[in-house]
């Protein structure tokens, strides 16, 4: 990658192009060792050094291809993007064998599913086929000390949708909670996987759908506006899903 002023982005360093869409590349930067945390969390793939040098975490090079001068490791911490025009080829014209782009593919699924999401941070995806009920994440502003915050899709009308905020609230079932900024009172919601023991309502997990990392509260309010897909990304993948008949509780409330 060329130099062109971003200190966000890996300039001087190989990188390996995943997409290529209307003069934008999303590209992981490469390195020869993988910072620690990186490693220990598998958060990252390696370059083989010949068309038969495989395996579940390595990625064999396609005939033809030469191979890097030196150990080299795809660090799946981020997906960059830049411009096409800030990028030139490298010393040695090395290319990954097409039948290897499923195992990349396998490899974000298994890091979006794990929600490492302290360190990893998650991808944006066509959001074309979210539906009502999947949970989704609101970025944080970049000085925010976190990646940013989960949401529950209400309505979808894309490229837009509108959503309610899902936060963590203490204490057992329906919780009423002021928003201090705003003087305001709204009712929190549980989001769980079995019905409430005393009956109090609750939204439900698909059954195949994976649960929140901690135990969370759906924030509600009437004040909902559109917001473009463009603006959020995923929270976990496969995405956390709430049962459509909860969601039909929900709406009808």
């Amino acid at each position: 990658m060329k130099a062109h002023g971003r200190e966000d982005e890996p300039t001087g360093h190989p990188c390996v192009v995943i997409e290529k869409d209307r003069g934008l590349v999303h590209f992981y930067a490469l390195t020869r060792s993988p910072p620690d945390a990186i490693r220990d969390l598998g958060i990252y793939l390696r370059f083989g050094t010949t068309t038969m040098d495989e395996g579940q975490d390595t990625l064999k090079l396609a005939p033809g291809s030469e191979r890097m001068q030196q150990v080299t490791f795809a660090n799946m911490e981020q997906l960059f993007c830049v411009e096409y025009q800030f990028l030139d080829y490298w010393r040695a014209n090395v290319s990954i064998d097409v039948s290897e782009w499923p195992k990349i593919e396998r490899k974000v699924n298994w890091l979006e599913a794990e929600q490492n999401r302290y360190i990893y941070k998650p991808l944006s995806r066509d959001m074309k086929d979210v539906v009502p009920g999947v949970i989704l994440m609101l970025p944080n502003p970049p000085e925010s000390s976190t990646l940013g915050a989960p949401i529950l899709v209400l309505e979808v009308n894309y490229p837009h949708f509108r959503f309610l905020r899902v936060k963590e609230v203490n204490g057992k079932g329906n919780v009423d909670v002021t928003d201090k900024s705003r003087g305001t009172r709204s009712l929190c919601i549980r989001l769980c996987r079995y019905p409430d023991q005393d009956g109090d309502p609750v939204l439900l997990f698909e059954p195949d759908s994976p649960a929140m990392r901690n135990l969370s509260y759906l924030e509600c309010s009437k004040k909902l506006r559109w917001v473009h897909f463009d603006h959020v990304k995923t929270w976990s993948y496969p995405h956390v899903r709430i049962q459509p008949a909860s969601m039909a509780w929900l709406l009808d409330h």
